[in-house]
């Protein structure tokens, strides 16, 4: 699954846990250059995706919107396949800090910086449960430390979405929980549709008692004998395992146990209230003064006015930063929104340049198909043009050719003639010579030889005379 990209934005690089539902990654948000953490739930009902979808989204923006720097910080969520397995996804930010698991387990803290790790939760529960959201899974493993040193909750919405959808699909109902049934309530153990906010006040009191005693208040070996202790066993309260915890810390650990929702403090704020009471100074006992002590009396004024007025601004100075920290997230939140706003404009003028472009290339397919025809047609045009030229010029080469062959003939039938007619006359002249030669031999009484005379008679015409 590493190097696996989530909605080609969300790298995933190193899983940094892994659970019964699902699996935290740390990632690189490749578009804002961050780092983050994702968290993936793929243990998902075979239900209508859409809808699941939609009620993940709805939890999740609405634990997004908490104020306060005791939330971690969710940036988006979304739905996904990985490995032919649906899941959804939560994008939070990156915290590289301990859980309050390991830190306690690294180093017992003193029981006044575990009060103050409770109120930092409780502050996050009260701002939680004033909107009307219940987390559900309070536990160490879902605390963790910042860079500041201050505490996070992670997982605001995850396990009321897991409860509700597997309610959904069928695949849960009384006596089937969601959660981690050590930092359980009873009621949540018993698989209670209707638990609130007190279940996270039962979480948060064995959260602290964990804080402060380094365990549980319950412990076993399996699950049923762990519910059977929520249900019916005795707890063991914190200062009895160390003596250095105050009875009223101690007493109000107890109260945040009680099985019945009712005995327990009715809300986050009330926890918030019983914590400040732990840690304030205690009061200056009283001094009685002389008549000439009134000056004394006086500065005793003035410092318990300076003290109150110091608590004051100390008090404005929180809420301030609980207000730019809550601005900030608002602030995160619009640009996200904006740019979400800006990826879907940028998707839609993807779109219609990506429509254009195939327009344009159907019309160039189709005028390359067309010049493609017209080339053809030159070409067959060409070919039929060349072939009348090759027959035009063969028929023309043939009767260049029988006209040569009929002069040849007329001239070789004239030059035959005409060597016939030398032929006769130069035989005619021969034998003209031969009479002339037989006349003179006459004259002369010198015999002509019987072969010369057989010879001319021979080359003289039938009707000549005989020599």
């Amino acid at each position: 699954m590493r190097g696996t990209v989530l909605d080609g934005r969300y790298e995933l690089e190193t899983r940094l846990g892994r659970g019964g539902m699902g699996q935290v990654w740390s990632a690189l948000d490749r578009r804002m250059q961050r780092d983050v953490a994702v968290k993936l739930v793929t243990a998902l009902p075979e239900m209508g995706e859409e809808e699941t979808f939609l009620r993940f989204r709805r939890e999740i923006r609405s634990a997004a919107s908490l104020p306060g720097r005791h939330t971690v910080t969710a940036h988006d969520c979304g739905a996904t396949e990985i490995d032919g397995e649906r899941a959804l996804y939560l994008v939070m930010e990156r915290l590289t800090g301990r859980t309050l698991t390991r830190a306690v387990h690294e180093e017992r803290p003193h029981w006044q910086v575990a009060v103050d790790w409770a109120r930092q939760l409780a502050t996050a529960l009260d701002a939680a449960h004033s909107r009307r959201i219940v987390h559900r899974d309070i536990k160490p493993d879902n605390v963790m430390f910042a860079e500041d040193g201050d505490l996070r909750i992670l997982d605001f919405g995850i396990a009321k979405f897991l409860g509700d959808t597997l309610r959904v699909g069928g695949l849960t109902g009384t006596g089937v929980a969601i959660g981690t049934l050590l930092y359980m309530s009873p009621e949540q153990a018993l698989g209670e549709r209707s638990v609130d906010h007190r279940t996270d006040l039962y979480s948060l009191g064995c959260v602290l008692y964990f804080a402060l005693t380094g365990r549980a208040p319950f412990a076993s070996d399996n699950m049923l004998g762990l519910i059977n202790q929520k249900l019916h066993g005795t707890e063991v309260p914190p200062h009895h395992h160390e003596p250095g915890i105050p009875a009223g810390l101690s007493a109000l650990v107890m109260e945040l146990l009680a099985r019945e929702p009712a005995r327990r403090p009715d809300s986050a704020a009330t926890v918030l209230a019983r914590l400040g009471e732990l840690t304030a100074p205690a009061p200056a006992p009283p001094v009685v003064f002389a008549a000439a002590g009134d000056v004394d009396d006086e500065r005793a004024r003035v410092l318990a006015e300076a003290d109150r007025e110091a608590r004051a601004k100390r008090a404005a100075a929180d809420a301030l930063f609980e207000e730019t920290r809550s601005k900030a997230a608002q602030a995160a939140a619009d640009f996200e929104k904006n740019l979400a706003q800006r990826r879907l404009q940028s998707e839609r003028d993807l779109e219609e340049r990506q429509a254009r472009a195939s327009k344009r290339l159907g019309e160039i397919e189709q005028r390359a198909e067309e010049l493609r025809l017209e080339a053809e047609k030159l070409r067959v045009d060409a070919e039929r043009r060349a072939r009348l030229t090759v027959e035009t010029a063969q028929r023309q080469g043939e009767g260049i050719v029988a006209e040569a062959n009929a002069e040849a003939d007329r001239i070789r039938s004239d030059s035959e003639r005409e060597l016939a007619a030398l032929t006769t006359r130069r035989d005619s002249i021969n034998a003209q010579l031969i009479q002339v030669r037989g006349m003179l031999a006459k004259l002369t009484g010198r015999a002509v030889p019987a072969q010369e005379r057989a010879d001319a008679r021979q080359a003289l015409p039938e009707e000549w005379p005989d020599i």
